[in-house]
């Protein structure tokens, strides 16, 4: 009779196990400050031309709030790939280690870093974050879409 219990037990236990070790690696970024990742550049309101190449563009809104968290911030450009976003650039006036705390405080701890980067997800996530300081005082982050990033399908390279 007990053994059904323990059973049921080291079942559920290794469920939650399974559960959280695949969810440890997803970032469930959707898009940023309420823009879906796809949407079009008419989905920002109000914006000004950053900067192009190729078929990407990216933008900057004319009411960006221009804090995450309590860190300041000297820019957010907002990028797509045939009128789809895909990647958020976002430039902070604040060091690395501040930025990471804000994200994490949120989005939990970064899966990684790498050769000066802090990173949350990967390519086989629905969203990655990379987080890289620039310059001494100042951190900068890329969010991106694994779903709407452009490839190169010469080469099988990302954007």
């Amino acid at each position: 009779m007990h053994a059904l219990p323990r059973r049921l037990l080291v079942g559920m236990a290794w469920a939650g196990l399974a559960l959280a070790t695949t969810a440890s690696n997803a970032v469930e970024l959707r898009g940023f400050r309420g823009v879906p990742w796809g949407a079009g550049v008419d989905s920002l309101g109000p914006v000004q031309l950053a900067s192009t190449s190729g078929n990407v563009s990216c933008y900057r809104r004319q009411h960006e709030n221009m804090l995450f968290g309590d860190s300041p911030l000297r820019d957010v450009r907002f990028c797509f790939h045939d009128d789809h976003l895909f990647m958020v650039s976002v430039d902070a006036d604040t060091d690395v280690e501040t930025l990471v705390q804000e994200f994490a405080a949120t989005y939990g701890p970064p899966d990684g870093s790498a050769s000066a980067k802090t990173i949350w997800g990967n390519r086989t996530t629905r969203a990655r974050v990379e987080m890289v300081a620039p310059a001494q005082g100042s951190a900068s982050m890329l969010l991106y879409s694994n779903e709407f990033e452009p490839h190169d399908k010469t080469q099988g390279k990302a954007f």
